[in-house]
């Protein structure tokens, strides 16, 4: 009797013991569900790790341990094969779904859902099985699949059985406008589709579709001002940064991936980091050019022998793109200063489409005295850069001296149509004042409208502008035209960049290729 009157207690207290156990070990397991949650699989892995060692909830632990482990990229097998059925699961499996769907790992979720059993399965996972199966090649099954179509998302099931056909019948559309139109097969788009994006797809990957900030009337619009001139054209909304157009008339597409001997765009860099306090331009004008400069004993020439004569401001300077000008403020800046600012504009850097990387311009060769600063100053030897960079700038300036990475993804969709990839953060740097930008602004006005301009070819009646030409390359294989430019001056909804190749001075084939481009975009602006 004694024994039995201590063994009820004895008994009650194991009991408590081992729930206690048992709770002090689910504390963790609910801990690492929420660091999973919040996309900290690392620190999920490390918790589950630790407290599985205690073999209690093993089932629980090898479900997130393996959920953790395929959202983070590592090996999950052992994990998987543990699974089973957890007898308290903490996650359900269209919460691992969307987290893998997310990352686009659509085999892993097949991995995952072969091994995890629920008996309350979603009725959404049957979707996520289905577009699982088609993202990985295989349509076929996915049409198998028991779907209850009265307890799903009617657009998400309509948008698989679109995906399911579209692979069955091998017409698979990947790249979309802005305004949702496909355009893998527009000629328009031809370089980049074929050039470009063929180029990425081992890491991009054919599953999601990818939504773009193109704008097919813009494409068009660059394409017929390029006419016969071998080249490339970017447009950028200043206002939102997206790139409206990439269009190139080669089989390559030349804006991203070949880059150019500047030349005179880069007086805008010049001219605005000299206006940031770099010169003292009030003691430097009225400057007189008489077509030369003697730089430590050496004579660097203008591209007008004779010389631009007086200038009274910036305006003047820009306007007729005086070499010797931008040179002695080169000079007086620096090299040092001249090389931070370009890097601040993006030079030897690139930038993140959402997609992949786009290369910026770049600096090269040693500029190791007076002269060579001076051709850095002015866009010659020292530098290369592509219309996708030059676009930017252009479009830095349109935001008064703010350069804003541009924005080409708008998103990726799985074939449910779920949002799987949002374009990344835009970056911003103020690389000078607005004061000093309205000054620069000004004087790319009074390239188009000074008489001696050299885009006062460009202009398209009511369409006030903002512009500077570059002509740079090799002569004897034919000279690059350059332009980068924006409009309206005062409310900017365009900023351009053109490289034409082997056209010869930007102030006649640039210029030409602008006026086309502003004369077919006037309705928009």
């Amino acid at each position: 009797m004694k024994l039995r009157r201590f063994l009820a207690p004895l008994l009650i207290v194991l009991a408590l013991l081992v729930a206690l156990l048992f709770l002090v070990t689910w504390l963790p397991l609910r801990q690492a569900r929420d660091a999973w949650r919040a996309g900290r699989d690392a620190d999920a892995i490390a918790i589950a790790q630790r407290w599985s060692a205690w073999r209690l909830w093993p089932a629980e632990y090898a479900q997130l341990l393996a959920a953790a482990s395929l959202t983070s990229g590592r090996r999950a097998q052992p994990y998987l094969a543990a699974i089973d059925r957890p007898l308290l699961p903490l996650i359900a499996k269209e919460e691992v779904a969307r987290r893998l769907f997310a990352k686009q790992r659509y085999a892993e979720f097949l991995s995952y859902d072969a091994a995890s059993h629920e008996r309350n399965e979603a009725p959404d996972v049957a979707l996520y099985r289905a577009a699982a199966l088609v993202s990985t090649g295989r349509a076929g099954e996915a049409s198998r699949v028991a779907i209850d179509r009265a307890r799903v998302d009617a657009k998400k099931l309509a948008s698989l059985q679109e995906a399911i056909a579209q692979r069955t019948s091998g017409s698979v559309p990947l790249v979309f406008d802005r305004n949702g139109r496909a355009i893998d097969t527009d000629r328009d788009f031809a370089p980049f589709i074929h050039d470009t994006i063929a180029k990425q797809l081992p890491a991009l990957g054919t599953a999601a579709t990818i939504d773009t900030t193109l704008d097919p009337f813009v494409q068009h619009a660059a394409l017929e001002a390029l006419g016969n001139f071998r080249g490339s054209m970017v447009v950028i909304d200043p206002r939102t940064n997206e790139v409206l157009a990439i269009a190139s008339n080669a089989e390559k597409d030349l804006a991203i991936e070949t880059q150019y001997e500047p030349g005179s765009v880069i007086k805008v860099l010049t001219g605005l980091n000299a206006l940031s306090g770099g010169v003292d331009l009030k003691s430097i004008f009225p400057y007189v050019c008489n077509g030369e400069l003697m730089i430590d004993g050496r004579h660097f020439g203008d591209w007008v022998p004779s010389g631009h004569g007086t200038l009274k401001n910036m305006d003047d300077a820009l306007a007729v793109s005086c070499n010797v000008f931008f040179a002695d403020a080169g000079i007086r800046m620096g090299r040092d200063r001249l090389l931070r600012f370009m890097r601040a504009a993006g030079f030897d850097g690139q930038t993140n489409s959402g997609l992949f990387a786009v290369p910026l311009g770049r600096t090269k060769g040693d500029v190791f005295n007076n002269f060579e600063t001076a051709f850095l100053a002015i866009g010659l030897q020292h530098e290369t850069i592509n219309t996708v960079h030059l676009a930017m700038l252009a479009s830095m300036m349109a935001n008064r001296g703010t350069l804003v990475m541009p924005r080409l993804l708008r998103s990726r969709r799985s074939v449910l149509g779920e949002v799987v990839t949002l374009p990344p953060a835009q970056g911003r740097a103020q690389l000078a004042s607005r004061e000093a930008a309205e000054t620069m602004i000004s004087a790319m006005h009074a390239v188009v409208t000074n008489p001696r301009g050299t885009g006062r070819r460009a202009p398209v009646e009511g369409v006030p502008m903002a512009m500077k030409t570059g002509t740079a390359g090799d002569r004897a294989h034919g000279l690059e035209a350059l332009i980068m430019a924006f409009a309206p001056v005062d409310s900017p909804k365009l900023a351009f960049a053109i490289i034409a190749e082997g056209a010869g001075p930007a102030e006649f084939a640039g210029a030409e290729i602008a006026h086309r481009f502003l004369e077919r975009m006037k309705g928009r602006l």
